[in-house]
């Protein structure tokens, strides 16, 4: 039984060149993307960026079928 591989993604929100996704996906498993939210992020345009690099990390994790 090939257990789930956890990528946890933490300042790295890219799907391309990433090298855990890489490692994970070359694996036997289900890769399941994690992002914990830190709620004392400072300013917000730090919360903006973040806001819009998650959403657009979450549009192409989806189009990979995830």
């Amino acid at each position: 039984m090939n257990r789930p591989i956890i990528v946890w993604f933490r300042r790295d929100l890219r799907l391309a060149d990433n090298p855990a996704l890489a490692t994970a996906a070359s694996g036997a498993g289900a890769v399941v993307p994690v992002f914990i939210l830190d709620d004392a992020l400072p300013g917000a345009a730090a919360r903006r960026w973040l806001h819009r690099s998650l959403e657009a990390l979450a549009v192409g994790l989806a189009a990979l079928g995830s």
